[in-house]
């Protein structure tokens, strides 16, 4: 018989990416002091961050918590407005609208402990 047994060493941790994500950024943050590279400023920004934040967040909860879509959102809403002359004037009615659809089409998943129907066969 064969088991199949987890071992934590192979999966990284979340201090392991914060520390690679510190490095990327510290890394860029060279490369722009250095002028050895073009680095756009928008992509130095705190709008930037929050999305980088996001995904981070993702990756750590495996995407399963819905924090880093919001984040990811956000963190585009504000990249957006921020770089594009009168894009506030249509992103933030957009996200308004998004986020009432999104509160009238989602689902309630919880379900009524009172009503639940477990089919059990007997033998």
């Amino acid at each position: 018989m064969e088991t199949n047994s987890i071992n934590p060493n192979t999966h990284t941790n979340g201090k392991t990416m914060a520390g690679i994500i510190i490095l990327i950024v510290g890394g860029i943050l060279l490369i722009d002091q250095l002028n050895v590279f073009f680095i756009p400023g928008w992509l130095l920004s705190w709008p930037m961050l929050m999305i980088a934040y996001g995904l981070y967040m993702g990756g750590k909860y495996n995407f399963k918590k819905p924090i880093w879509i919001y984040l990811i959102i956000l963190g585009s809403a504000f990249l957006l407005t921020e770089n594009i002359d009168n894009a506030d004037r249509f992103v933030w009615p957009l996200a308004i609208i998004g986020a009432g659809a999104w509160l009238v089409t989602k689902h309630n998943h919880r379900v009524n402990k009172e009503n639940t129907y477990t089919d059990y066969k007997q033998v």
